[in-house]
């Protein structure tokens, strides 16, 4: 890819200092907020809850109890006025009181389109908590890969260095320093590969937590 030869292939020196950024501990579950399926979830949720609140408000009858200069109203009067064997018999059907039970049903319904709003909001709250310690997990398994490729890029390289002073001493074949060579740049892509799994678990990090561990509010 390069064009050209492998023995004169070496990688950045800057691959192995690239710090990581650091997670700090005792992050708030409020950060999940700024999450946008969490945010969409409690706005649901909160709908349900006023939907549930307009259902109610109708049980209430609405009547103007008042006329001009302060009196009782036509309607106030014309419900508790005495006739036959009634009382505002007329009026009375059309008191939500007296509607076969419709607005009852109406504020089932809007409790139980609460309760499953309430339900699908948690489970979303579980999921973005199993998705942030995913996360936070692999980045500690990572830890210890990346330290134990370390240790065997060190131990190449001591390897290498050995193998290079007995073959300028004519102690060993140019194979055996190859085969150091090539042992020494697995260990490396190895370790290059853990590395690039850190970053990628820290931006799924990130994602999880809705935009990083920084206070959105300072």
């Amino acid at each position: 890819l390069l064009g050209e030869p492998a023995s004169k292939f070496r990688l950045p020196a800057t691959a192995w200092t690239t710090a990581l950024p650091a997670v700090p501990a005792g992050l708030p579950s409020e950060l999940l907020q700024r999450r946008p399926d969490l945010a969409a979830a409690r706005s649901q949720l909160l709908a349900a809850q006023a939907r549930v609140g307009v259902a109610q408000a109708a049980w209430w009858p609405s009547l103007t109890l008042t006329a001009q200069g302060g009196g009782a109203s036509s309607e106030l009067s014309n419900l508790l006025k005495s006739g036959a064997s009634t009382w505002g018999v007329g009026l009375l059907a059309a008191l939500p009181l007296f509607d076969g039970g419709r607005r009852e049903a109406g504020v089932n319904a809007a409790k139980a389109q609460l309760e499953g709003s309430s339900i699908a909001f948690r489970e979303q709250f579980l999921l973005a908590l199993k998705d942030v310690e995913d996360q936070l997990g692999a980045l500690a398994l990572l830890q210890q890969q990346g330290e134990a490729n370390a240790r065997a890029v060190a131990a190449a390289g001591q390897a290498l260095k050995l193998s290079d002073t007995r073959y300028r001493n004519g102690l060993v074949s140019q194979l055996e320093l190859l085969d150091a060579r090539r042992s020494e740049l697995a260990n490396k892509r190895a370790a290059l590969q853990v590395r690039s799994a850190q970053y990628q678990a820290t931006v799924g990090l990130i994602r999880a937590l809705g935009g990083g561990w920084s206070n959105p509010g300072a």
